[in-house]
């Protein structure tokens, strides 16, 4: 059924995999492949959807984390187990090769990014979303981020907001915890950035270590905004790959 991956035998600390493939071209063939990867607990949840478009990208996004994940383990998509942490993000039982890993999806794209030791996180977000930039980003964001949209209009008011969304997601996500964090505690800063790289602000109530050191990337891939975050010293190199070829045609 599957192709073996090509130089995956072991991960950098240096290096970021990240997995990617749109789930709208998927094959009925596939599909059916995909699905039988999946646990009876996993697919009697996945059954509960009742919006049939959530539920199609959310098989392919479970049995898609088996397959790859399947790679950097040297054993079966169905036979890897799962545990979540307190705050619902999941990690593998058993993970002697320290492997982390975080996903992000919509209907038009399914991301997965894979690296060691580190504390990850990812996010997408379709920038032509129809969203209230001024609403949002009062209620929700740091004031700092706010103030940086507000001198900013139209599209690229728009496009700066979904820069800064991804990565307070991305972040929130790699620390565990998610929104219940505060997505007021910490900023991000993009009017002198020269890179795809970003630096993350904190301020006074956020109250995790404001001293780990982050890699934070944020870039668009595929017409999406497009956000990585990482506990790591070391800067980091992304290395792309399209699932689909871990695929039979």
């Amino acid at each position: 059924m599957f192709l073996p991956p090509s130089s995956l035998n072991s991960l950098n600390t240096n290096h970021i995999d990240l997995w990617f493939i749109e789930p709208h071209q998927l094959s009925t063939e596939a599909m059916t492949s995909l699905r039988a990867l999946l646990s009876n607990e996993e697919v009697l949840k996945l059954q509960q959807y009742k919006n049939k478009p959530t539920q199609y990208t959310s098989t392919v996004t479970r049995s898609l984390c088996r397959l790859i994940l399947a790679q950097y383990t040297n054993t079966t998509p169905e036979s890897l187990k799962f545990i979540r942490n307190q705050h619902g993000k999941p990690e593998l039982v058993d993970n002697i090769n320290a492997l982390r890993f975080n996903l992000s999806h919509n209907n038009e794209l399914i991301v997965m990014v894979v690296c060691a030791n580190d504390d990850i996180g990812c996010d997408i977000e379709n920038p032509k979303r129809k969203i209230n930039v001024e609403l949002i980003s009062r209620r929700y964001f740091a004031k700092q981020e706010h103030k940086q949209l507000s001198h900013l209009t139209g599209e690229q008011q728009k496009q700066r907001f979904f820069e800064i969304w991804t990565l307070k997601e991305a972040f929130v996500k790699a620390t565990g915890i998610g929104i219940g964090l505060g997505l007021d505690t910490f900023y991000f800063n993009l009017q002198k950035r020269l890179t795809q790289n970003v630096d993350i602000n904190f301020n006074d109530h956020y109250s995790l270590d404001k001293f780990v050191p982050w890699q934070c990337h944020q870039t668009m891939f595929n017409e999406q905004s497009l956000a990585i975050c990482r506990t790591s010293t070391l800067q980091q190199t992304i290395k792309y790959f399209d699932a689909k070829h871990l695929l039979k045609k």
